[in-house]
C-alpha cells in the first residue's frame, strides 16, 4: 500500500512555479473583453470574459506568467486546447477559441453556472435515480472522448460540474493524453505519477504514461462509488456498502486487474442502464430516497419555469443573477410584443414549500395566456387588474408578489409597477447617480378590485436598470452596490451586485429567494 505522501502529491509533479509579481487585470485577451479574475489554478489563471458576438460570459484560461517560458508547461497547455477542440459534446465543456496573446497563450471556454460534483457528494442530497443519471452522463462524455482516442487521466468530482439545468459537464483536460501517445512495449517511459491519487487506477499509480481507456473507467467507478454512498472515499473502497444490485457493476469498474475491468465504457453504461430499467432499483433504495426524488422533480420544475439565460434583445444588454439553494418560489420571464416593446417580470409565491413550483406554474400559465390575448399597445395596469381578478376568484386562493417593467425603445420610456416587491433602480448614463422608482401596490390575489398604479420614466441609451426581488431594508446597500459596479457588463454587474449584498448581515435574514436582473440600453 502506498504511503501517505503518495496521496498528498500534486496533480502535476515535476513542474515548478517561479515566484512572480501579480500582474494587473488585462483589458482584453485575444478578441475577448476581460471582466474579472475568477480563479488561480496550479498552472493557469481563469478570467471572466465576454464573447464579442453573443456578449455572453465565457471563461478565458491563460498560462500563468511563471510558466510561459517552460517548454513542458506550454506543450501541456497546447495539448489541452487541442483535446477540447476534439471534444465537442453536450457533456463536455465547450471551446470557443484558443491562441496567443501578448502575454502568452489562452483558451476560451463556455462559462458553466453550477457546482462541482464534490459538493453534491458532501451534501448527500441526490436520489439513487438522479445519481445514476449523473454517472451515465459522465459515461456519455467518456464515450465521446474515447472515440477520439482521448484519455482524461484526472476524472474526479472536482472536474465534473452540474449546470443549473442539471446537465453534467466534464472539465479540465490539463493532463489528458491521446491513446496514440502511449509508449510502445519495449520503450517504457519514466515511471512518473501524474493525476489525483484517490481516483487513479492501479496502473496509473504505477506509471501514469501507461494508461488505457479502462483507467478512466476505474476513475469513474470511484466517483460513482462516492456519489452513491454520499461520502468521499479517500481511496478506501468497501463494495458491501453499496446497494446490492450495483455491487457487481461498480465492482467490475473498480477491478484492480485491467483484464477483469470493463474495457469499453459502452459496456459499463449498458449494465448501469439495465439496472435503472429493472425492478432492482426499487428494492435497493431506502424509503427516504423517494422523498428526495419527489423534491428533485419539483426542483427541476421550478427551475424550468424561468429561462436560465436572458434573451438576445439588441436594444438592451441583460444579466441575471440569483441566490443558490433549494428555494422554489421564484419566477422571472421576458416577453417581446409585436410593436417591439419589451416586458420583464419577477414574481414570488407566498408559499415556499415543495408545492411552490406547482403554484408558480399556475401563475406562469395565467400570465402567458393573458399576454397572448393582450391588445397592442400593452396596458400594464389593465394586465394586473385581469390577473388579480382571476387569482381572487380562483379556489386555490394563492397570492403572489410581482414586479413588471415595460420598456418602449421607440418612445424612450419605461413603465413600472410593483405589487409587494421592492422598487426599480434606475442609473441614467447622463448623471451617474442611482435613483429608486416606486409603485406601491398590494400583492396580486389579495383584494377583489384594488386600484393598481404604475410609474413612468425616461429611458435613454446607456441607462442601467435593476429589477429585483430584494427586501426594501436592503435599498441603501443595493444602491451603493450598483454605483460600485456600474462600469461592468450587465451579466457581470448582476452577479457582482448580488455577491456584494451577500456580505451584508441583513441579507441572510430574508428567507425568500433573491434574484436580480440588470439591464443596460445599448441602442
Amino acid at each position: 500500500m502506498e504511503g501517505k505522501q503518495f496521496y498528498k502529491q500534486t496533480t502535476l509533479p515535476g513542474i515548478h512555479a517561479e515566484a512572480v509579481e501579480e500582474s494587473p487585470l488585462p483589458q482584453k485577451i485575444g478578441p475577448y473583453k476581460i471582466e474579472s479574475l475568477l480563479a488561480k489554478g496550479g498552472m493557469s489563471l481563469l478570467y471572466l470574459g465576454l464573447h464579442p458576438k453573443s456578449k455572453q460570459p465565457i471563461v478565458v484560461k491563460v498560462l500563468s506568467p511563471e510558466y510561459v517560458t517552460q517548454k513542458q508547461a506550454i506543450e501541456r497547455f497546447l495539448k489541452e486546447a487541442h483535446i477540447i477542440t476534439l471534444a465537442d459534446h453536450p457533456n463536455i465543456v465547450k471551446l470557443y477559441g484558443e491562441g496567443e496573446w501578448e502575454k502568452g497563450l489562452y483558451i476560451a471556454m463556455e462559462m458553466i453556472h453550477g457546482i462541482s460534483l464534490r459538493q453534491f457528494i458532501i451534501q448527500q442530497s441526490l436520489s439513487l435515480k438522479r445519481t445514476i443519471d449523473i454517472i451515465l452522463q459522465v459515461g456519455y462524455a467518456l464515450i465521446h472522448l474515447h472515440s477520439y482516442g482521448v484519455i482524461h487521466r484526472d476524472l474526479k468530482p472536482e472536474n465534473i460540474l452540474i449546470a443549473e439545468d442539471g446537465t453534467v459537464k466534464v472539465i479540465d483536460f490539463g493532463i489528458a493524453q491521446l491513446h496514440e501517445e502511449i509508449p510502445a512495449r519495449g520503450h517504457p517511459p519514466s515511471p512518473q505519477v501524474i493525476g489525483t491519487p484517490n481516483y487513479m487506477s492501479p496502473e496509473q499509480k504505477e506509471n501514469s504514461h501507461n494508461v488505457s481507456f479502462a483507467s478512466d473507467i476505474y476513475s469513474l467507478g470511484v466517483v460513482a462509488y462516492e456519489l452513491i454512498l454520499g461520502k468521499l472515499s479517500y481511496g478506501i473502497i468497501d463494495l458491501t456498502l453499496l446497494p446490492k444490485g450495483l455491487r457487481k457493476i461498480i465492482g467490475k469498474a473498480l477491478a484492480l486487474s485491467v483484464k477483469e475491468r470493463y474495457q469499453d465504457i459502452v459496456d459499463f453504461i449498458s449494465d448501469l442502464s439495465q439496472y435503472l430499467k429493472s425492478g432492482d432499483i426499487e428494492k435497493d433504495r431506502p424509503g427516504s430516497d423517494q422523498v428526495k426524488e419527489i423534491f428533485e422533480v419539483l426542483q427541476k420544475t421550478g427551475q424550468s419555469l424561468s429561462p436560465l439565460s436572458p434573451p438576445d434583445w439588441p436594444p438592451i444588454e441583460i444579466g441575471i443573477s440569483r441566490t443558490k439553494g433549494g428555494n422554489l418560489s421564484l419566477y422571472y420571464d421576458f416577453f417581446r410584443f409585436p410593436d417591439n416593446t419589451l416586458l420583464i417580470l419577477i414574481a414570488e409565491g407566498s408559499q415556499n414549500g415543495i408545492d411552490a413550483p406547482v403554484f408558480l406554474s399556475f401563475l406562469r400559465g395565467m400570465i402567458r395566456t393573458q399576454l397572448h390575448y393582450s391588445p397592442t399597445p400593452f396596458d400594464l395596469v389593465r394586465f394586473l387588474q385581469n390577473l388579480n381578478q382571476i387569482l381572487v376568484e380562483d379556489t386555490w386562493k394563492q397570492q403572489f408578489t410581482i414586479s413588471l417593467l415595460h420598456l418602449n425603445p421607440l418612445q424612450d420610456e419605461l413603465h413600472y409597477a410593483a405589487c409587494g416587491l421592492g422598487g426599480l433602480f434606475h442609473a441614467p448614463a447622463s448623471s451617474g447617480s442611482v435613483r429608486k422608482l416606486e409603485s406601491n401596490n398590494p400583492p396580486i390575489g389579495t383584494l377583489m378590485a384594488p386600484e393598481f398604479s404604475e410609474t413612468f420614466d425616461n429611458w435613454q441609451v446607456g441607462d442601467t436598470l435593476i429589477l429585483h426581488s430584494l427586501d426594501k431594508t436592503l435599498d441603501m446597500d443595493l444602491s451603493l452596490a450598483i454605483k460600485e459596479n456600474l462600469l461592468l457588463s450587465s451579466g457581470r454587474q448582476a452577479e457582482a451586485v448580488l455577491k456584494k449584498l451577500g456580505t451584508v448581515s441583513a441579507f441572510a435574514l430574508h428567507k425568500h429567494p433573491q434574484a436580480l436582473i440588470a439591464l443596460r440600453r445599448i441602442t
